[in-house]
């Protein structure tokens, strides 16, 4: 197992994306902890990878809050001693931003300041407060991989207002954060799917008037970040695997 003994961080562990990024790096041997803020949904993750016979805790904390953030990395260092891996998963477009919107592109001029601020804490700051905490336990390691999830709406020209501002600003804290730490033996990368079947993306096809819509595969994209774990050279590094067809 290309994992063994390794310790791992993934956020937005609950379902979607992060749930299964926390099977496919527990696979491959590592301990997880599964980080989000619904208990019942981690608790089926965990539920799910002891099942396998892989090892993981859940970990429920609000990690749009600095101190919450801490309490988690001090959690994980203290039954495990060490950070090997993180996964920005966390994140989301909830559900409040865009009902009553009758079109799927919210103008820039009809966004409140609450409702841009909502989608910036949500998907831009958790994964800086998280680099924030656990980059220096890594330095200090001289190890760590990081694996931020981005999106197909921060590579490319988007009408998603501040959704792909998050996600575009995630493909550049990635590469900032491999300059700086390269010299550490840390490698820092992103994936930006496209379209995935997960439970929020069917809420907000729906909600859109896109329930037909086609979607990737939320395992799919686990595979991905398993590669820039496992597979991914050295050299790899700044980076991120786009995972959706241009024409």
């Amino acid at each position: 197992m290309k994992l063994n003994g390794k310790i791992a961080i993934i956020t937005g562990a609950g379902k979607g994306i992060g749930r299964e990024a926390a099977l496919a790096i527990a696979a491959e041997g590592a301990t997880v902890a599964a980080v989000a803020r619904t208990q019942s949904n981690l608790d089926e993750t965990v539920r799910m990878i002891r099942d396998k016979g892989g090892c993981a805790i859940s970990l429920s904390h609000d990690l749009t809050i600095g101190s919450e953030v801490q309490a988690m990395v001090d959690t994980v260092i203290e039954t495990y001693g060490r950070i090997d891996i993180l996964i920005n998963n966390a994140g989301g477009y909830p559900s409040e931003i865009y009902k009553n919107i009758e079109h799927q592109a919210i103008k820039l001029w009809e966004w409140s300041e609450d409702q841009w601020d909502q989608i910036i804490k949500t998907n831009l700051r958790i994964p800086f407060l998280c680099m924030n905490k656990i980059l220096p336990i890594m330095i200090q390691q001289r190890s760590g991989k990081v694996v931020s999830v981005s999106s197909r709406m921060g590579r490319i020209a988007s009408q998603m207002g501040a959704y792909a501002v998050a996600k575009g600003g995630i493909i550049t804290m990635t590469k900032t954060a491999a300059i700086q730490t390269q010299e550490y033996g840390i490698q820092v990368n992103a994936v930006s799917p496209g379209i995935v079947d997960t439970p929020g993306q069917r809420v907000y096809n729906h909600s859109v008037g896109q329930d037909d819509i086609s979607m990737g595969s939320a395992a799919d994209v686990a595979q991905a970040i398993l590669y820039l774990l496992c597979d991914a050279p050295k050299a790899m590094n700044g980076q991120s695997i786009d995972l959706f067809t241009t024409v």
